[in-house]
């Protein structure tokens, strides 16, 4: 009975060939699973402000409709104003009213600025007075963790995420380059969702805006405005859980993932291809070698055998191999740049996984085809001869 043809000894007889196909495959599977490493980044950076916060605050800016005040109900502009300054302060206590909120102020907003790996994201934050200050913060899960609550105008506290990703320290002025030497950062939070809070100064602001600080089950304003009955129009101003989720999928997740796949596919061409031209000068130089397995009564099937069998060892090294090699590159890279950002990392990514070993199970796939046309060409040593 003959043994079964043995797929290790010609990897250790030839330990340079079967290496630098180990190797090809080891750093393919590692500039896979880092390049989507990286990019997933921006999507976990930013979800905690996007997908987290607006589950504690959310801003609404109504028009005037909306409040149920139409300026052709008034003769002059200071009646439609008063009006429109009642029904202002009635939808703050209205809201007010409802369990679940727990306080509505009509003030200035700023915005933050977070940089991904990929893009950045701005995202809203109150200007209130300072005795309000530590009142929002407990509201939003944030603590104080250095410095100080603002005292005075102009004076903010941010998350230290925010602070490293835009490389600012207490003292200085918060994103100079967006407002000038308006807004001074006093404190440094820490928070789950990149809370930020400050005071005015003035009439810097990126807007005025209803800031309900709700629970998640108030954190969707359309489900709100049905309870107080108010029809909402299209030109309504409103940044909450369900807009932010919005953005987020659309903007962020949708784009991220969609340059993943790109770079993905554009890696497993260039891979298929070289594996493919590999291959086939390595079944080439082995030609008498399978001829004399057939000359020895080994089966067509069996020498495939002896093919596949090497060709998962060499891929399933090579994929531990490049799991290790990722693991490390990516330690660097968070170390030398994500973290120092103030950036979000997420290590074990089973979709990108699923991925790369489909990406790798079509190259195997497409492998078929040379291995087969070179089974088919096997002959015996007699017919060799002929």
């Amino acid at each position: 009975m003959k043994s079964r043809l043995s797929a290790m000894k010609y990897i250790k007889n030839n330990k340079r060939a079967s290496f630098v196909l180990i190797l090809a495959l080891a750093l393919t599977f590692m500039a896979m699973y880092v390049v989507a490493f990286c990019f997933i980044v921006t999507i976990e950076s930013f979800k905690p402000f996007t997908q987290e916060l607006p589950k504690k605050i959310i801003y609404v800016n109504l028009t005037p409709e909306s409040l149920g005040v139409d300026q052709e109900d008034f003769e002059d502009s200071e009646e439609f104003a008063k009006a429109y300054l009642e029904a202002r302060s009635k939808f703050s206590d209205d809201l007010e009213a409802l369990d679940g909120i727990s306080k509505v102020y009509y003030t200035q907003v700023l915005h933050a600025e977070y940089k991904g790996i990929v893009g950045d994201f701005g995202y809203s934050f109150p200007l209130v007075e300072p005795s309000e200050v530590p009142f929002i913060a407990n509201h939003l899960g944030a603590k104080l963790i250095d410095g100080r609550f603002p005292e005075g105008d102009g004076e903010i506290v941010v998350d230290e995420h925010i602070m490293k990703n835009n490389d600012m320290k207490i003292g200085d002025w918060f994103l100079r380059d967006n407002y000038g030497e308006v807004f001074k950062v006093v404190g440094v939070l820490r928070s789950d969702n990149m809370a930020v809070i400050g005071t005015p100064n003035g009439f810097y602001n990126n807007g005025w805006y209803h800031v309900i600080l709700c629970n998640e089950k108030n954190a969707v304003f359309s489900d709100v405005a049905d309870k107080l009955g108010i029809t909402l129009h299209e030109l309504d101003d409103i940044d909450d859980l369900e807009e932010s989720r919005k953005t987020y999928d659309e903007k962020v997740v949708d784009v991220v993932e969609t340059v993943i796949d790109v770079v993905i596919l554009v890696i497993m061409i260039f891979l298929t291809i070289a594996v493919i031209v590999a291959y086939i000068s390595f079944m080439r130089n082995r030609v008498n070698e399978y001829c004399l397995y057939a000359s020895l009564g080994y089966s067509r099937k069996n020498i495939y055998g002896l093919i596949m069998r090497e060709m998962m060892i060499i891929f399933i090294t090579g994929i531990i191999i490049g799991a290790i090699i990722s693991i490390g590159v990516m330690e660097l890279v968070y170390f030398l740049v994500i973290e120092p950002r103030g950036l979000v990392a997420k290590w074990f990514l089973p979709e990108q996984l699923l991925r790369i070993f489909a990406a790798f199970a079509v190259i195997v796939g497409i492998l078929q085809i040379p291995v087969l046309i070179a089974i088919n060409k096997i002959k015996t040593i007699d017919l060799m001869e002929d």
